[in-house]
């Protein structure tokens, strides 16, 4: 049987090369998706706890727990037995973690000791000063310097134990190298003696995960000596115990970190058990941070699955479409060998090896292909961009097998169908069989409910949209019902059109028959007879074109927005802010009350404005404009007033060639507004919620001032919903209502006085900003503060839901791609291939080539053609209904521009261009073969 599955395989390698192309790319997309996620995450994760430690200065990957014993249990001799538990537990635990270790330290501390010198003693009420701790860290040798003295003797001489102190604890308490000194707590006493003055080796060393400052009140012991003097019988002085692992963080992957979440739990209860009146403290900076991108694997996961379901639905239809061409050569075959006796169990069998040899190859390469679309997926930077960024590190989890397994069996029983519906079959029936038999689709309604659950998906989004605002929270909380519904949509609506198409042909063939080109009346013949014969290519087409503009318009849009939303937020490239030499100086003023007079005395602070020139010239730079802001300032009119109005002081030519601002957000376009306030040097523009609040209109006049600025008046020139950085959006707190006002600077710098402003600054794209900042150094320019836009546009690229959006939705429609040109070429060949009888007799009949080249150019057009303009159309019509779905998954009140669909004219016209290409190439291939039929071999088929 073998053998004959081989010779068959053999007898048709085009199409079950084509079927094997399917599988493994179903095989590979499927467990593509744990690798991408667990790559995706090892990244940010990463990144996460390398931004701990810049912020906190704290290791992140460390790990300490500290366990004090209380009073009672150092009487009553049970510390002996729970430290030596707590020890063999703790080495225990790190066993069980996956995880390098960079360090292993255990602290062993006293109580507070009353340190007195050994001659001297304090017969006055000692102070907190004269209390120390004596400490032992094992491995200390290997880790410090000794700026003085020398490291300490692992033995005792003569009762008195040699320590080593911090330069800090040296001049805090007064001490001298080699002085001996007596701790006394109750009735235990030592002798120590400090003999070395000792710093880190290495600051940076996870070993020292913190401050040096800890000990500057401790005496450091050799641990040898602490456990083998300190630990007996006579004198058990351990107060407290410190376990302090530093794990190497950047070996930390999503997969082991649950090990470690599960640390804290096991020492607690570990310890809870055997020693239960200790107190115990934990710290672990990585636990929070590992349990939170759990949530987001799962949410990551759920949304790439969702992103890939139109794509796993093309490749199911391209599966079952290739294993029914397969099927239908040898319809004739299989129905011989059931009228010659042959069992169905036996012919399903053949064809099962057949497939089961496949896609068992299919799933030992499919996975590791996956770790490369892991890696194309890593370089998008939107929808069809890719850029040069570091790549993922790209690891192949078990999950991933696990996915390809039933990704492998959901593709077998894709495959074996049709092989079921054909071994049904006898001879006869074959025989009996008409062309024209209706789909499954057809005839049970499948895009009437498709449309109808896409319909409902809809309407489920738009009447609950308000409370859907009001909840929503984030990038990460992407629905992925907003992914699933658009794909049903286009499969609805494509088998829709499909339904319709038939009558459609027949409509045009009616009308016009009498007046039709022999070309064009066969064409519409055929296709208005043999409807089913072109549904799989049909649908291809359609749903490939309609997810590619679809996944190009949600894609845009979601970057364009997020994107905008840090440049409005931001302001300009670059937003800095300079220091300024200031003087205080008091002002009495004398106010008459009554019939007194009142002496009124009040600071003012004078600034001295730096040069501005240095920060026009720095590198990069290619305009630069003050602005000046100023919070809380007072403004009143008709008898109203508003006490928290943000003040912006703007030159209006410079602002409007360096500011980021959307022109559509206002009814005209901004520079208009900027005009007006260039036409005098007192106009304002005020937002809407100034206007409101005040009552004033274009024309009226409001005055306005702060503490200790002279008052000035200004006249409204125009009302603004939208300005630069200004965040209209109410919040909870009604008093917390924002309100802008914005003036010219000059005005503001004349009337009530210069104080500092903000420098904008329009930076050159293609000069590198670590040449920017450089030569801020060089110029030693006191900048106090800066917002740079570019390292935040760079992270929310590197996020992990766009690294996920715009990876998949470019990797599944690149797959679509790739598996239509198959699926097309692969169709158009068997079509031609079988209906070599019928252009012969054509020919023979004298039909000319030039018609026969008619009848396929209409052909593809009337197909290929209306499938591809079905497609645009059914994605844009996609685009339209559910992409402006996504803003329901942003912060609302953080959603500054509001949401905009976009639909890009590039990312449509690399669509297009595919279209035309695998029109060009497959009417190309079909004509070359179709001049390679000879009416001879045609003649010769007598069969008809």
């Amino acid at each position: 049987m073998l053998l004959l599955i081989l010779r068959k395989m053999l007898n048709n390698k085009w199409l079950v090369g084509s079927l094997f192309i399917g599988l493994i790319i179903t095989v590979s997309l499927v467990s593509s998706i744990p690798t991408y996620t667990s790559s995706i995450l090892q990244k940010l994760l990463i990144k996460e706890l390398e931004n701990y430690q810049v912020k906190t200065g704290e290791y992140p990957g460390g790990f300490t727990y500290s366990v004090s014993f209380p009073t009672e249990d150092k009487k009553s001799g049970l510390i002996k037995e729970v430290f030596p538990k707590l020890e063999s537990n703790d080495q225990t635990l790190l066993e069980t973690i996956d995880v390098p270790v960079l360090s292993d330290l255990t602290i062993l501390t006293t109580e507070p000791m009353l340190i007195e010198y050994q001659n001297e003693k304090n017969y006055e009420q000692p102070n907190s000063s004269d209390y120390g701790r004596v400490t032992s860290l094992n491995g200390l040798k290997e880790h410090v310097n000794i700026i003085d003295g020398y490291f300490p003797s692992e033995e005792v001489v003569d009762g008195i134990y040699e320590v080593l102190v911090t330069e800090k604890a040296l001049v805090n308490r007064d001490m001298v190298l080699g002085t001996v000194f007596t701790a006394t707590k109750d009735d235990s006493h030592i002798l120590i003696k400090p003999v070395g003055v000792f710093e880190a080796k290495d600051r940076s060393d996870p070993y020292w995960m913190g401050s040096l400052s800890r000990y500057n009140n401790d005496f450091l012991l050799p641990d040898k000596v602490f456990r083998n003097y300190l630990l007996t019988d006579e004198q058990y002085l351990l107060s407290n115990v410190r376990f302090s692992t530093a794990f190497d963080y950047r070996k930390i992957t999503v997969a082991n970190s649950n090990t470690l979440t599960m640390l804290e739990r096991k020492v607690r209860a570990f310890t809870g058990e055997i020693a239960p009146n200790a107190i115990m403290y934990v710290n672990f900076p990585i636990d929070q941070i590992v349990s939170n991108f759990q949530q987001q694997k799962e949410q990551l996961t759920t949304m790439l699955w969702s992103l890939n379901i139109p794509i796993i639905i093309m490749l199911a239809i391209y599966l079952f479409m290739v294993s029914q061409l397969i099927v239908e050569r040898q319809l004739n075959e299989i129905a011989v060998l059931r009228s010659r006796g042959a069992k169905r169990r036996q012919i399903v069998m053949i064809y099962l090896v057949e497939i089961s040899l496949l896609g068992g190859t299919a799933f030992l390469i499919g996975p590791y292909l996956g770790l490369l679309l892991v890696k194309i997926l890593g370089a998008a930077n939107g929808f069809l961009n890719f850029v040069q960024r570091s790549s993922l590190d790209v690891t192949l989890p078990k999950e991933s097998f696990v996915y390809a397994i039933f990704a492998v069996s959901a593709s077998i029983l894709m495959v074996m169908l049709p092989v079921l519906q054909a071994t049904g079959q006898s001879i006869v029936n074959r025989k009996q069989q008409r062309i024209t038999k209706r789909a499954l689709w057809h005839t049970f309604f499948i895009d009437i409910l498709l449309l109808g659950l896409a319909w409902y998906g809809w309407w489920r989004y738009q009447s609950r949209q308000q409370e859907l605002l009001e909840i929503s929270g984030g990038m990460l909380s992407v629905d992925p019902f907003l992914f699933f519904v658009p794909a049903l949509f286009i499969v609805g609506l494509g088998l829709f059109c499909l339904r319709i198409y038939p009558w459609v042909m027949r409509g045009i063939y009616l009308l016009g028959k009498k007046y039709w080109s022999l070309s064009m009346y066969s064409t519409l013949l055929q296709l208005s007879r043999s409807q089913k014969q072109y549904q799989f290519l049909m649908l291809f087409l359609i749903m490939t074109i309609a997810v590619g503009v679809f996944s190009a318009s949600a894609a845009r849009t979601i970057n364009n927005n997020l994107e905008e939303q840090l440049r409005y937020e931001n302001g300009a490239d670059v937003t800095l802010e300079v220091r300024w030499d200031s003087e205080e100086s008091t002002v009495i003023q004398k106010e008459k009350q009554k019939e007194d007079d009142i002496e009124i005395s009040q600071t003012v602070v004078s600034y001295a404005e730096p040069p501005f020139s240095p920060l026009e010239d720095l590198t990069g730079v290619k305009q630069a404009t003050k602005v000046f802001r100023k919070g809380m300032v007072t403004a009143k009119a008709k008898g109203e007033g508003i006490y928290t109005v943000d003040l912006m002081g703007i030159e209006p030519q410079l602002f409007g060639k360096i500011a980021w601002f959307k022109p559509q957000l206002l009814p005209y376009h901004w520079y208009e507004y900027l005009n007006l306030l260039g036409s005098e040097p007192s106009a304002t523009l005020i937002s809407k919620s100034v206007a409101d609040r005040l009552g004033v209109k274009e024309g009226d006049y409001i005055t306005m001032q702060w503490d200790s600025s002279e008052q000035a008046e200004f006249v409204v020139y125009g009302i603004v919903d939208y300005w630069p950085t200004f965040n209209p959006n109410k919040q909870e707190d009604e008093e917390a209502t924002p309100f802008l006002v914005v003036a010219n600077l000059p005005y503001i710098q004349n009337r009530m006085g210069i104080e500092p402003y903000q420098v904008w600054l329009d930076v050159d794209e293609q000069v590198k900003r670590e040449s920017f900042y450089q030569d801020i150094r060089n110029k030693n320019i006191p900048v106090t503060k800066m917002d740079d836009v570019y390292p935040k546009l760079v992270e929310l690229k590197n996020s992990a839901f766009l690294l996920g959006l715009n990876g998949t939705l470019t990797l599944g429609f690149l797959i679509s791609i790739v598996i239509t040109f198959i699926g097309f070429l692969l169709y158009w060949i068997v079509t031609l291939k079988s209906r070599i009888l019928q252009y012969g007799i054509y020919r023979a009949m004298g039909i000319s080539m030039r018609q026969l080249i008619g009848m396929l150019t209409w052909e593809q057009l009337l197909t290929s053609g209306i499938a591809s303009i079905l497609g645009i159309g059914i994605g844009g019509l996609t685009g339209q209904l559910y992409v402006p779905l996504f803003q329901l998954s942003f912060d609302p009140k953080e959603q500054v521009p509001p949401f905009d669909v976009v639909f890009e004219a590039n990312d449509e016209m690399k669509i297009y261009l595919f279209i035309l290409f695998m029109l060009v190439i497959g009417l190309s291939i079909l004509l070359f073969l179709l001049k390679r039929i000879r009416i001879h071999q045609a003649i010769k088929l007598g069969e008809d």
